[in-house]
């Protein structure tokens, strides 16, 4: 899998929440760390990150790329628990690789009610910066979209 995405290069930091941050901000998140990985080729991305809201710490999981969208799926995001030991964003992709199969199932978070607020909230919020952002890349330059999703999220 790690061969798959491959590593950016790292002149400088890709961040999909800098974009957001503001509005993340004003509606009590906080971001804690952020992990963005970029398929190479079609520009598949993946994004875990750590966000506190309310004193909750907990994770973020979204995947989407163009296959999700060919087929007129909405990305996935999932807000998820953390267990002991899983302090930041690189933990949290650790463990999402080494249980592939079952991270949904064993970092389900158990208050349902604020899991659906968080979900539905960074959906909401991701949908305009996907739009702002990814929609036309994946609409046009599949065979490039990585190297031109990888410019476009560089934090400045």
């Amino acid at each position: 899998m790690s061969d798959y995405w491959g590593l950016p290069s790292r002149d400088y930091e890709l961040s999909l929440l800098q974009f957001v941050e503001g509005e993340l901000s004003r509606n009590g998140y906080s971001i804690q760390s952020e992990s963005l990985e970029i398929c190479s080729g079609a520009g598949a991305i993946v994004l875990t990150s750590v966000l506190v809201k309310d004193g909750k710490s907990f994770g973020l999981y979204l995947s989407d790329g163009p296959k999700r969208r060919n087929t007129e799926d909405p990305p996935m995001i999932l807000a998820l628990s953390l267990l002991p030991g899983i302090k930041d964003s690189g933990d949290l992709r650790k463990y999402i690789l080494a249980h592939e199969h079952d991270f949904q199932i064993t970092l389900r978070m158990g208050d349902e009610e604020f899991k659906e607020e968080v979900e539905g909230f960074l959906g909401k919020t991701y949908d305009p910066l996907y739009r702002a952002k990814i929609r036309d890349i994946y609409m046009h330059s599949l065979s490039n979209a990585a190297d031109i999703l990888r410019e476009r999220l560089r934090k400045i």
